[in-house]
This record gives C-alpha cells, structure tokens and sequence, in this order.
C-alpha cells in the first residue's frame, strides 16, 4: 500500500513536467503573429508581428496619443531564437541600441521575457487569452508596471486576425 501511495505521490508530482511544453522554437510562439490594438480614452497602441523565418519574428509597436493627434512612441521588435534559446529585442527611441529580453518561461499560451539588468522594464509577460485576445504585461521592481490588454485586428469579412 505504501508503495502505491509513493508511486502515486510521484505520478503527481512529475506528470505537470513532463505535460510541459516548453518553447524550444521562436515557431512555437505562433500565436502572436497578428496586429493587435488597444485603447484607451488617452492613446491608441498597435503591435503586430510577422515570422520572416524559422528562427525569426519581426514586429514593430507604437503609441498614438488621441489627445495630440500624432504618434508619441514607436519600437522595431525582434524575436529571434540563438544558440538554443529565444530573446525578445525591442529598439526604442530612447536607446541607443535594442535591449534584449530572454525567454524564461514558456506555455503554449504565455511567454515571458526578462531582462534584469535593465532599468525598465525588467519583465515582458505576454498572455493568450481566451477570447483569442492578448495581455502583455510589463513590470519592474517593487511593483511598478502596467498592463495592456490587446485585441486583434480583425478582418471584417472572415472575424479572423491578420497576418
């Protein structure tokens, strides 16, 4: 009896690892290829995504104030898959050169990105919802951050996101 209560004990405690589908590949994270939008009584934000290749995702993102009618931010974004592992690059105005997020942590519905040496952000979590939506949320130290819930851009035929 003993024996089956260990026996299942383990069961329980490996069967998540190994249901676990870690991103081995920037082509398992599919799921953010798309234009995705969201708004507020302040700013529009867009971001959208695109695979160029097997081990590449291009993207770009921007902020549209509604109040100063012009866009007040804009980044290139990259998602690229190196020597075995998946960085998210983000090239902003305000650096000179693109920061570099590594993915930590991974399902086939959420990746997060982190970066602890940089100021802020220091985290990118991206989340699938399930209205097919996606939450990113973006957070540093002691609490600080925010969260932006986007909605795809559909086609106004088919009600599917573009790619």
């Amino acid at each position: 009896m003993l024996r089956a209560i260990i026996w299942m004990l383990m069961y329980l405690v490996v069967s998540p690892v190994l249901q676990a589908k870690p991103c081995d590949s920037v082509e398992s994270l599919a799921w953010l290829v798309g234009n995705w939008s969201s708004k507020s009584s302040k700013v529009k934000i867009n971001e959208s995504w695109k695979q160029v290749s097997k081990k590449s995702f291009e993207g770009s993102g921007s902020t549209y104030s509604l109040k100063k009618n012009k866009i007040v931010s804009s980044e290139s974004l990259r998602l690229v898959e190196m020597s075995g592992e998946i960085f998210y690059l983000a090239k902003v105005a305000s650096n000179e050169l693109p920061i570099a997020f590594k993915l930590t942590s991974c399902t086939d519905k959420t990746a997060i990105f982190e970066n602890s040496k940089h100021d802020f952000p220091k985290k990118l979590s991206y989340q699938l919802t399930e209205d097919g939506n996606i939450t990113v949320f973006v957070s540093g130290e002691k609490g600080k951050g925010f969260s932006i819930d986007f909605i795809g851009i559909r086609d106004n035929k088919a009600g599917i996101h573009s790619k």
